[in-house]
């Protein structure tokens, strides 16, 4: 991946013939995409922040007076940091049965997730999304997202249109980072730290099962967390494992 990344940076780089205006244009869309190579967590995160808030413009937020808000505020109470990234939880009002974390500590859950889920359900995911942070698997994640539309700069740079892929990037990367499924591995270690997460709320540690079994039951409607983090009778089981194991109460 990362050496087709550098190779569509330096064939621009390298494009002969080309208009002086197009230049800088070039040396700057190849110099991103090498760029993002050697990105360090931090700079990652700062990147990450300015996609969410480009996702935060494109989608209605629930105000703190709503009662989607004042919900999900009182469930976190006990989240505010992992690992030393602060979390900041806000609500998308849509219908649509989703929730993501970015690594940047930006956690959104969809109000249509929130109409399906218990409390403890809710947490369940919440803890889950959380974990990616932890983990950094939402910084790898992100990271790919980051160099892929480093490389389509790029490569386009030479028709002229970086301007136009500049101003929509932070939205492009957002997209991708959504629209990317986690491996099972990533997937699986992220459940437990939701189990973890419920535990140490003193919750039931097995509403990560029931919100396992939730998702299954909806996965007609697609999209969402069916399709970035697809629920299998394996991810029920090993949460009724979880539980089984867990040190709550």
């Amino acid at each position: 991946m990362k050496n087709t990344l550098i190779a569509a940076a330096l064939f621009s780089l390298g494009l002969s013939g080309c208009a002086t205006s197009n230049n800088d244009a070039l040396l700057g869309a190849g110099l991103t995409a090498l760029q993002g190579l050697t990105l360090s967590k931090s700079q990652l995160q700062a990147e990450a922040s300015l996609s969410a808030k480009q996702m935060d413009a494109e989608n209605k937020l629930a105000p703190a007076s709503d009662p989607y808000s004042q919900r999900l505020s009182s469930l976190t109470r006990g989240l505010t940091s992992i690992d030393g990234t602060p979390l900041n939880f806000q609500v998308y009002l849509d219908d649509e049965i989703n929730a993501f974390a970015m690594p940047d500590g930006t956690v959104r859950v969809y109000s249509g997730l929130m109409d399906v889920m218990q409390d403890d359900e809710l947490m369940a995911v919440i803890g889950h999304e959380v974990g990616h942070i932890k983990f950094e698997h939402s910084l790898s994640r992100y990271k790919t997202a980051y160099l892929t539309s480093a490389a389509r700069q790029a490569a386009t740079a030479a028709g002229g249109t970086v301007g136009a892929l500049a101003a929509s990037e932070y939205a492009e990367i957002g997209t991708q980072f959504l629209g990317a499924q986690f491996s099972q591995k990533d997937e699986l270690q992220s459940d437990a730290y939701g189990v973890e997460v419920l535990c140490q709320l003193n919750m039931d540690p097995y509403a990560a099962m029931r919100a396992q079994q939730k998702l299954m039951q909806h996965a007609g409607s697609g999209g969402g967390l069916f399709s970035s983090h697809p629920a299998t009778s394996k991810r029920i089981e090993l949460a009724r494992e979880a539980a089984a194991n867990s040190n709550c109460r």
